[in-house]
């Protein structure tokens, strides 16, 4: 079951990537067309990128803090952004999607675990109630013997003087 699954998995990440794709060049068609949604939009998250990138190439190479960063030019800000801004669509509705599956199954436990506790109180009103009645019976059960007992007791005299009479 687990290798069938595999498959279904890189299915999926490459359905999303195919997503992503249109959502980067609407993106990007927009910053072209509308210069305040690339200047506010589209730029910041590019320029940040950049900035981390080259920041940890460097570290990793050793090379130590670079003293000044050349900023990207505009077609590179704008493809740059157009990607990081569709994958991040991407990622915040399956983020949406993981979180609404997560409360739909809370929801899903909590009304079960609610189902469960009243039919656990039902069941303990119930042994309740059997309980008081086996009492109630034990305490009958135990008059009916004092009675019987009390009769015999009562019959055995009566036989006993009766049998002295006729001696």
């Amino acid at each position: 079951m687990v290798v069938g699954a595999f498959p279904l998995g890189k299915l999926a990440l490459l359905a999303i990537k195919h997503i992503s794709k249109p959502i980067g060049n609407l993106i990007k068609r927009t910053a072209q067309k509308n210069p305040s949604f690339k200047t506010v939009v589209v730029s910041p998250p590019a320029r940040l990128y950049h900035v981390i990138d080259v920041r940890s190439r460097m570290w990793m190479l050793g090379l130590g803090q670079p003293r000044f960063i050349p900023p990207l030019n505009e077609a590179m800000t704008i493809q740059m952004g157009g990607d990081i801004l569709g994958e991040m669509v991407i990622f915040i509705i399956g983020a949406s999607l993981v979180i609404a599956e997560f409360s739909r199954q809370s929801r899903n436990d909590k009304i079960k675990h609610e189902k469960h506790k009243v039919h656990r109180e039902k069941l303990e009103e119930r042994i309740g109630e059997l309980n008081d009645k086996v009492s109630r019976q034990a305490k009958e059960i135990s008059h009916l013997k004092s009675m019987v007992v009390g009769r015999r007791v009562n019959n055995f005299k009566h036989s006993d003087s009766r049998d002295l009479e006729c001696n």
